[in-house]
């Protein structure tokens, strides 16, 4: 089954409200406890490559479900419609990624490098996306609802790990996904 009814389904999802919820400043007292905060984690490469390919960790958390009829379509289809949005709030904000600004306050934050981190930090394209595919399969397979928001959390949560994100980046994320999902659901 292709899901065709979500193409174009976020054409007018309308971003205006997050353009007025501005990151910290990138040299701000708030950015460096941010950046301080991220260096108390402990770095886990293994979590954050296991989460950063969205498709494949929930497809992992189907097969652990053993969920026979897992339609793998669907979150890349989210992904392809939720890019176009998120991307311009990105480019809106250009917020730097942590290790640039901790480079620049001479803080010490080792990151995982990642091939998903060559775009602005804020707001947490991951984060977004990984609400918004949880939500949608806990409403697809009920049965397995915990299991798909765990798998949600968890690609939010490595993206702090792996220091590619502040905490700020993946909270908005997380109510962008959350807010595209209620907009395709009331659709």
């Amino acid at each position: 089954y292709i899901n065709e009814w979500l193409l174009d389904m976020l054409t007018d999802y309308d971003i205006s409200v997050f353009k007025k919820e501005k990151p910290p400043g990138d040299f701000t007292f708030d950015t460096m406890q941010e950046i301080k905060s991220l260096c108390k984690i402990p770095l886990n490469k293994k979590f954050a490559e296991e989460f950063d390919n969205i498709p494949l960790a929930f497809k992992k958390t189907a097969e652990k479900e053993n969920i026979q009829n897992y339609d793998e379509t669907l979150s890349q289809i989210l992904i392809n419609e939720s890019y176009p949005k998120l991307i311009e709030l990105k480019k809106y904000f250009n917020r730097p990624r942590p290790k640039d600004i901790a480079k620049k306050m001479n803080i010490d934050l080792p990151n995982h490098e990642l091939k998903s981190m060559n775009t602005p930090s804020y707001p947490s394209g991951h984060s977004a996306q990984g609400i918004l595919i949880g939500l949608f399969l806990s409403d697809k397979y009920p049965q397995s609802r915990g299991a798909f928001l765990q798998t949600a959390k968890n690609i939010s949560d490595s993206r702090n790990i792996a220091r590619a994100h502040y905490k700020s980046d993946s909270d908005l994320g997380k109510k962008i996904g959350a807010s595209m999902y209620n907009h395709i659901k009331k659709k």
